[in-house]
């Protein structure tokens, strides 16, 4: 069984890098190929159990894919789509739609936590509403694409895990200088 990773510093980021391996074709994995699946996820990674059925599935991917799209193209330094700004902004709409406020401020916006389409969208706009986005990064590890938030102190985070793609980097990068000698 497929262990759940949560490495995004974000629950967007998160539901992000439920595509694994997106950058490499050949090895990408949908994590949510399934309704229960979406259900699984949503429950590890906000403690909620998720209705879930197959057109939130749909609706879930579609925002995951406009999110991604819209991230690529900000640390790429390039205007979005506007399918993916669309995306993102008739699903936040639509969430604000069945909202509640919290009656303190800061005000927030809460929908049911068994609500992922909602959840969901609420939290990808609230990350890219961000005025800073600085901290926004990509794993450089070959093939992998996850997303997350640099926190560290000097902002050298450089994989999403170092154990896993900086591990992969550095025996590469150690058998080069093998080959050189």
């Amino acid at each position: 069984m497929y262990q759940w990773c949560f490495i995004g510093g974000h629950l967007a980021l998160d539901l992000c890098n439920t595509l694994s391996w997106r950058l490499d074709p050949a090895r990408s994995v949908d994590r949510l190929g399934s309704a229960t699946l979406l259900a699984d996820w949503f429950e590890a990674a906000t403690g909620a159990r998720a209705r879930a059925d197959d057109a939130a599935l749909e609706r879930v991917r579609g925002l995951r894919g406009a999110a991604i799209g819209l991230i690529d193209a900000h640390l790429a330094g390039e205007p979005a789509t506007g399918d993916d700004v669309r995306t993102v902004h008739e699903a936040w709409r639509a969430a604000l739609a069945e909202a509640r406020v919290s009656d303190r401020l800061p005000l927030t916006e809460t929908v049911p936590a068994d609500r992922p389409v909602p959840y969901l969208a609420l939290a990808v706009a609230e990350l890219l509403r961000r005025p800073d986005l600085s901290t926004l990064r990509r794993c450089d590890g070959e093939g992998c694409g996850w997303l997350f938030l640099d926190t560290t102190r000097n902002r050298s985070r450089r994989w999403c895990d170092p154990d896993d793609c900086g591990n992969r980097a550095r025996v590469r990068a150690y058998s080069r200088r093998r080959r050189a000698t």
